[in-house]
């Protein structure tokens, strides 16, 4: 007797927020050359694999040729669900992004992007040849610009995308040691993961009166003046949205 030793059917292991991007992506589509290079952008595409071979990606990035950032991304799939969730999840993640720290992009970041908690992956390991293939993409997609110049000036913000979630249910009834966990899972989910693709860090010192966040960075962040500037209000409109509309964050220098 043939035995057949097949996972099961991979949509019934996805987490919640992977379901929701598959069924309603956000970046699907494409962009023309003609309608973006009088714009001062570059379209940069990157494909993998065919249509006979049951997966087809085609990832489209427009690039500020002044700076290197990804201002748009679009895709075009084919293929299992898998690859339509980690190509939309990739799509969020590389807007505002520089051409460089879109190539430090990894499998584990896209995972962590949809998961429904911080410790169960949202792909299952079945389905990482997908994740790889929306990887490899990207990497075709970043070579055709690395002529293009970085600015020197430039530093990422964790903002990638902010679906305003009006806070966290019932914050102000938590107790001081609830608040600052609740805290540091958006940190650990939604900002440092961006401000790690730059040798960065972000650490809670403490949380005064439920509204004065105090945060101490680490790594490259120390001696980079839009960590008291751009990263800064990214970091605070984070939490605003998703925590409480009354945080403000403060820096330890």
């Amino acid at each position: 007797m043939i035995k057949h030793f097949l996972p099961s059917y991979p949509w019934a292991r996805y987490s919640r927020k992977l379901l929701r991007r598959i069924e309603t992506p956000r970046y699907v589509g494409k962009f023309k050359e003609d309608e973006v290079s009088p714009r001062g952008f570059r379209l940069c595409i990157g494909q993998e694999g065919e249509i006979p071979e049951g997966h087809s990606l085609k990832l489209y990035l427009l690039v500020d040729e002044s700076d290197g950032i990804i201002a748009d991304a679009k895709f075009e799939a084919f293929g299992p669900t898998a690859l339509i969730g980690a190509a939309d999840l990739a799509c969020e993640l590389l807007i505002r992004k520089n051409y460089d720290q879109a190539r430090r992009l990894s499998a584990d970041l896209i995972d962590k992007q949809a998961r429904d908690k911080s410790d169960t992956p949202a792909f299952p390991e079945d389905v990482s040849l997908y994740l790889n293939l929306v990887l490899f993409a990207i990497e075709e997609a970043a070579m055709q610009c690395m002529d293009i110049p970085i600015s020197d000036g430039y530093v990422s913000t964790p903002v990638v995308s902010i679906d305003t979630e009006g806070g966290y249910p019932g914050w102000d009834s938590l107790s001081q040691k609830q608040k600052i966990s609740v805290i540091e899972e958006v940190i650990a989910s939604d900002i440092r993961p961006y401000i790690e693709l730059d040798a960065g860090g972000i650490q809670i010192v403490d949380l005064i009166e439920g509204k004065e966040l105090l945060i101490s960075y680490q790594g490259s962040c120390t001696t980079c003046y839009s960590a008291t500037g751009s990263t800064l209000n990214a970091i605070q409109q984070i939490l605003r949205a998703k925590v409480s509309s009354d945080i403000f964050v403060t820096p330890k220098l």
